[in-house]
């Protein structure tokens, strides 16, 4: 299973690279890419990320789904025309939808979560269509997975190995990193 993440200076460091670090320990493969196709990027709190991809290089054929971490970046790249062509090309395709904090924006903009559960960051709300805001830490609805906020990466990361690899997996998960 493999993931591609879109980064841009902002991104919101736990949510981007906890979940993915523990993504990767789950045995998933999570690719960054630079939405601006930058040698590095800054998350919020200055942790520098170097090992980028350019984003138009994703081939959505070659992945299994789309990570968005929230943060500052996510309000700022939701407005980018090729984001939002790379997201309705995971779409279109039945591709995993996963984002977190800010990020479920970019979807909700776009009309993709219309009538599914969902949850962000608080204050978000105007900004997701005809979505239903669900009170919790992280929901699935089909495809999407979504949470509220970095203080919700485990459960975000657990929903994701639930929904794809089973409670068993999930399970031992967390058994491995001694939850």
């Amino acid at each position: 299973m493999k993931f591609a993440c879109l980064l841009a200076d902002g991104f919101e460091d736990v949510e981007a690279l906890a979940s993915s670090a523990l993504l990767r320990r789950a045995g998933f493969t999570v690719d960054f890419y630079s939405v601006y196709d930058q040698n590095k990027v800054t998350g919020a709190y200055k942790t520098v990320v170097t090992d980028l991809k350019a984003m138009n290089q994703i081939d959505v054929d070659e992945y299994d789904g789309l990570f968005i971490p929230g943060g500052k970046a996510a309000f700022k790249i939701r407005d980018e025309q090729t984001v939002k062509d790379l997201a309705i090309a995971f779409n279109q395709k039945d591709k995993w939808m996963l984002a977190i904090c800010a990020a479920p924006t970019v979807y909700g903009l776009l009309g993709m979560l219309d009538g599914k559960k969902y949850i962000s960051y608080p204050g978000t709300e105007k900004e997701m269509g005809q979505a239903i805001r669900v009170d919790t830490k992280v929901i699935r609805d089909g495809r999407f997975i979504t949470a509220r906020s970095a203080g919700s990466v485990y459960d975000f990361v657990f929903e994701i190995i639930k929904a794809i690899q089973g409670q068993e997996a999930l399970n031992k998960f967390k058994e491995n990193i001694v939850y």
